[in-house]
């Protein structure tokens, strides 16, 4: 699957990465944290860290024998 299809079974807002800090750019909801106080910190990641947690996730699966499949991150 090609990267640009992958991007497309995500939905994207303006927003901050979590994962490299890129502020104004498209990213999508990958989950939350919770601190010890209770505060609620939702998570998103843009199309780059995206595309390389893709690629993580695929090597995890080949690795471990599991069948891999895109856009599930986050859900």
């Amino acid at each position: 699957m090609t990267p640009d299809a992958i991007l497309t079974l995500y939905d994207w807002a303006v927003g901050v990465c979590f994962r490299c800090a890129r502020t104004g750019l498209g990213v999508t909801p990958v989950g939350s944290i919770s601190t010890p106080s209770g505060d609620l910190y939702e998570l998103a990641a843009c199309e780059r860290c995206i595309l390389a947690m893709e690629r993580e996730r695929q090597a995890y699966a080949e690795r471990r024998g599991f069948n891999y499949a895109p856009g599930s991150i986050g859900s």
